[in-house]
């Protein structure tokens, strides 16, 4: 007799378990007989339906059993049988990625056969996880809504991730402490170029199409002494495979103007009228085919996706959303032209431009039931022209930066199944990375204009762009053996990565000019006033210029290095009682960098060098990273209804290669450097040929911003603690609470030895530090910048809390919602790819040798995220599917900062991050004329502006706080709907589908509605400037000040095509 028998998961698709970096999954279980007692030597076979793949094993004398290393998803049927016994038969049941999958049976009973096995997610737990974990199913990256076809739409589904401008922080740690894997093999890149972690994120190219990914996963939290590489979260993904039946897909994507929103209403200004984008197009076009080339035995699997995107900048000048001033960019473009003989480009229509190629193969081969292989190969390429514009700086056309980027990947793994009590993993793989930058236009030096009221110009080649090449080649090695013993599972493992790399970058190579107003005294006598930035740069007088150059005969030489990180991990998984599961291990991980860098004796026999111990040519020794973890799962009423786990443990991150490889090409011996001005007066002439800017004019000896590494350096560790409840609530309803605590062991800090001690203090209510404003005077070694000595620091954390609810309806609807709040603070975040940057873009009262513990950007807040997916076949030939994320959450971190060379610590003006000090009254601070503003004119706005604004009211009389400000809380609806018709011919189902996908489709119904929001600068080192140094009083110290641009009296910017709906459409052909 048949009966059908139901099976609850834990969660959501969403919300699964994973386990480790790993690309299979598992069932496991234990067999016994009706009276109790358990059942040795009961066999245990499960088929692949599609594919015809077994896996087959045996339960031991406890009666315990493992099938490892699984195909994900199914469906699959699953036997049971003993001598004696009526076999029990589970059909159609599916597993996830890493996520074992429980599977108890017991003979005795005449209804042995069991024709269905339904995976639901209103009942109990049917995975042993311990810690925070997300997964993401394929049914969701089908549904729910996408228009970049990125995996960051996807794992924004994870509570405790932020994503920002493509970037993703996970659990209040920095983007780049990421980890992400597709099939076990690292796809990072891991040099740390990329604000996204990923490998092509320069170009805006994607790793992967989503079209070639089965499965994906989020681990935050896992105690699994085989995930590591991240101290934020590990992101994994497993390729799609072939099977027994010919399956396939033709597709093609498609966006434009039309597909787009006006003006948000917030940045439409008295009389003018919301206004469509410029015209632009985005277009994705692919195709994936799967099949057997041998039935039961041989599989083939291949996607290939290309996209053209042509994307308008935010922000054209001249319009409402501007603060920028067609005149002012007219007559910069003229004089540059005229002048210098110099096509700046356009300063209107601004577009970027993106194009890329994905090719993913793979093949599976049943060697047989014990030994199966798989072979993957995957090939990228992207090219971007990309450019930046914001609410209040402009980049002019030919000063875009362009990226080509190419990527080839091989990956190899060999599951087997030794013996009944032994199987193992084994994964080899390489990846080959081609990244190149460059730039549009004619060589001309970077040229930035700070004008007082409108904003920020660019004009010119970036100066991070004229000589910047990155080559890597990283081998991967992995093995895991799993040992079955009694209540034991036993893993001995190891994993390893060589890196070959070669870095050519040269900061400022064609020079970087700094125009501003010049200061008091300083009078066109054209116009009676002080010189404006504008008319600087006509005169040709900068305030100040930094200019670096290769001290070899080659231009481009750069740093070529090679390293290992080695990791061997031991674990037990020790299934106390039946209902206790508990994981113990430790794991070593060994960062080994096998050259050194280029050796500069004059720094070495230098009184920096004695003083702190540091040399140009030492790379750190190979420290041994432990990692011990425990975490346990307690089924408290034995029925999987009320879930208890956590677990504590130390995870070791990996390090963009980046802060290091600044010790190959910032040794002070490979590249020189010469800096003029002290960012205040405007006196340095401006050389627009760059050929004949300016070389250190003292004797030749070794110049530049130098790196220097500790000698102790270890990578980046956290201590992490979580706890968590998974509760079956009434009606079927899921509820989780979770808990995460990450503490700092040894994070990453920048200092510049080079900086003297400061000659005094401010005089007034304001009295920080200040230092010498002459480069020579404020430096230890006169024939170098910056100095910037990486240590380790163990202070900073982060926490979150979490509450989830999920539901799966019988009529096809699924339905979660999940709050966290998240808060994080640090010394330094660490938010740029140069050691420098991350040195001085520290917001701080007394400079960034003296950072205090505050706020870090990715200090997400509160954040909300819930989706409802519905999902129906009709009439026999169709099926509807209509799906809803929302995403709301608290606003971006931003600070407050005074503008100016206020105190001196850093090279030029634009390096220095001074946080405001909030006036008590107007005897705090003075104003010196601004244009036609009169000091008290511009004190009556600063009052007004900070009495309007809760946070700078309560500052009073203090400095602004690192962070300390948020943007407003921002809501975002997306929309999915896609429309089915289908037909059999045969065996085959043939589909013809149409889908639309709505990003922010809140604004389409209103245009005040989904409005996103940001501050001044990027999206993790948001700042505000009400205030601009002009110079000190007299022979004072006392500060003077101009004020800045208030944007009336809003301290952050509503972001334009953040802020407009915007639509995809799709169409699609499947046969399966």
């Amino acid at each position: 007799m048949k009966r059908s028998l139901l099976f609850f998961a834990l969660v959501m698709a969403s919300y699964g378990a994973v386990q480790a970096q790993v690309t299979t999954s598992s069932v496991t279980g234990i067999v016994k007989e009706a009276n109790g007692s358990v059942t040795s030597g009961a066999t245990i076979k499960a088929t692949h339906v599609p594919s015809g793949t077994v896996y087959s094993g045996s339960s031991n004398a406890a009666g315990r059993f493992n099938l490892p290393a699984m195909r994900v998803g199914g469906p699959y049927k699953i036997e049971v049988t003993y001598v004696g016994q009526n076999p029990i038969v589970y059909n159609d049941v599916y597993i996830q990625l890493g996520q074992p999958y429980v599977l108890n049976s017991t003979f005795g009973s005449n209804e042995t056969v069991l024709d269905e096995v339904t995976v639901t997610r209103t009942g109990g737990s049917k995975n042993l996880k311990t810690g925070a974990e997300t997964s993401i199913s394929r049914k969701q990256m089908e549904n729910l809504p996408t228009v970049s076809r990125s995996i960051d739409d996807f794992t924004r589904l994870t509570p405790q991730a932020d994503v920002k401008g493509g970037s993703v922080s996970i659990g209040g740690m920095n983007n780049r402490f990421n980890q992400f894997t597709i099939d076990g093999a690292v796809t990072n890149d891991v040099f740390g170029l990329n604000a996204n972690g990923l490998n092509g994120g320069g170009s805006g190219t994607n790793p992967i199409s989503l079209d070639a990914i089965e499965q994906m996963s989020v681990q935050v939290a896992p105690f699994d002494v085989r995930s590591s590489g991240f101290a934020g979260g590990g992101i994994s993904a497993v390729t799609k495979s072939g099977t027994n039946q010919f399956q396939g897909s033709v597709y093609h994507y498609f966006r434009n103007q039309d597909f787009t929103g006006k003006t948000p209403k917030s940045l439409v200004k008295d009389g003018d009228e919301r206004t469509k984008l410029a015209n632009f197009s985005e277009k994705t076009y692919g195709v994936r085919l799967g099949g057997p080339i041998v039935k039961d035995k041989l599989f083939f699997f291949v996607n290939y996706e290309h996209t053209k995107n042509n994307t308008p900048e935010n922000y054209p000048v001249g319009s409402s959303s501007s603060n920028l001033l067609e005149a002012d960019a007219k007559a910069i473009y003229d004089i540059a032209l005229n002048k210098y003989k110099y096509d700046a480009g356009s300063y209107t229509d601004l577009a970027d431009e993106n194009t890329s190629n994905k090719v993913m193969t793979r093949l599976d081969w049943n060697i047989n039931e014990k030994n199966k292989l798989s072979l993957r190969y995957n090939y990228v390429d992207g090219v971007d022209m990309g450019n930046t514009r914001t609410q209040s700086s402009l980049t002019f056309g030919n000063g875009a930066i362009l990226k080509d980027f190419k990527s080839n990947t091989l990956t190899l793994e060999l599951s087997s199944r030794i013996n009944n009590s032994l199987a193992n993993s084994f994964i080899a793989g390489y990846s080959r990375v081609r990244d190149a930058r460059s730039y549009k236009g004619q060589l001309f030096p970077n040229v930035r204009i700070n004008t007082a009221k409108a904003g920020t110009y660019y004009l010119g080649v970036d100066p991070y762009s004229n000589i910047n090449q990155l080559d890597q080649d990283v081998y991967t090695l992995s093995n895991n053996l799993t040992w079955y013993k009694g209540l034991h599972t036993l893993t001995f493992g190891t994993h390893n990565e060589f890196y070959k790399m070669y870095n050519a970058y040269t900061q400022n190579s064609n020079g970087a000019f700094v125009f501003s107003d010049s200061k008091a005294g300083d009078i066109n006598p054209a116009t009676g006033n002080v010189y404006t930035a504008i008319e600087n740069f006509e005169r040709g007088m900068a305030n100040s210029m930094n200019y670096s150059y290769s001290n070899t005969d080659d231009p481009r030489q750069g740093a070529k290095f090679n390293a290992v990180q080695l990791g061997f991990y031991a674990q037990d998984e020790f299934q106390m009682q039946d209902n206790l599961k508990i994981t113990a291990g430790v794991r070593v991980d060994i960062p080994i960098y096998l050259d050194k860098p280029m050796e500069n004796t004059d720094f070495n026999n230098s009184i920096l060098a004695k003083q702190y111990n540091v040399q140009t040519n030492r790379m750190p020794s190979a420290p041994l990273m432990f990692s011990p973890r425990i975490g346990f799962n307690w089924d408290v009423n034995r029925d999987r209804s009320t879930i208890v786990r956590g677990g504590m443990g130390i995870f070791t991150s990996r390090v963009p290669f980046v802060w290091a490889a600044g010790a190959f090409t910032q040794s002070g011996a490979l590249l020189g450097g010469n800096s003029l001005g002290n960012g205040t007066d405007a006196n340095v002439p401006f050389i627009s040929d760059v050929n004949k800017l300016p070389k250190y004019s003292g004797a030749v000896t070794p110049s530049g911003n130098i790196t220097v590494l500790d000698k102790n350096l270890k990578l980046p560790q956290i201590a992490r603690f979580s706890g968590g409840v998974d509760q079956v609530l009434p009606y079927g309803i899921k509820g989780t609470l979770e808990f995460i605590y990450s503490k700092n062991l040894s994070a990453f800090n920048f200092r510049d030895l080079n900086l003297e001690r400061p000659i005094g203090t401010l005089e007034g209510a304001d009295n920080r530090l200040v230092y010498d404003a002459n480069n020579n005077n404020r430096r230890v070694l006169d024939n170098y910048t910056e100095v910037i000595y990486v240590n380790n620091v163990n202070k900073g954390y982060s926490w979150s809390t979490t509450a989830s609810l999920a539901k799966s309806f019988l009529f096809g609807l699924d339905a979660s919602v999940a709050y966290t709040y998240t808060a994080a603070k640090d010394l330094i975040s660490g938010t740029s790819s140069q050691n420098q940057s991350n040195w001085y873009r520290v917001a701080s009262v007394n400079g960034s040798n003296n950072v205090t513990l505050a706020h870090n950007p990715f200090s997400t807040g509160s954040r909300v995220i819930g989706f409802l997916s519905f999902s129906k076949e009709y009439l026999k030939h169709l099926g509807t599917s209509v799906s809803l994320v929302y995403t709301g959450q608290s606003g971006a971190r931003f600070s407050y900062l005074a503008g100016g060379n206020l105190t001196g610590y850093a090279t030029s003006s634009s390096n220095q991050y001074n946080l405001m000090y909030i006036p008590k009254d107007q005897s705090e601070i003075t104003f010196v004329q601004n244009g036609t503003q009169t000091p008290q004119d511009q004190w009556l706005a600063l009052n007004n502006f900070i009495d309007g604004n809760d946070y700078l009211k309560s500052r009073r009389g203090q400095y602004a706080e690192r962070n300390g400000a948020r943007t407003p809380f921002s809501h975002k609806f997306d929309l999915k709907i896609v429309q089915d018709l289908f037909t059999n011919i045969g065996n085959t189902k043939n589909k013809l589908q149409l889908s639309v996908d709505i990003m922010n489709v809140g604004n389409l119904l209103n245009g005040n509605w989904g409005k996103q929001y940001t501050g001044a600068g990027s999206f993790w080192d948001n700042s505000f400037i009400p205030v601009t140094f002009a110079g000190y009083e007299g022979t004072t110290k006392k500060p003077t000040y101009r004020l800045g641009n208030l944007n009336n009296n809003v301290p952050y910017y509503v972001q334009d095509i953040y802020s407009r709906w915007s639509a995809q459409v799709g169409i699609r052909y499947i046969f399966n």
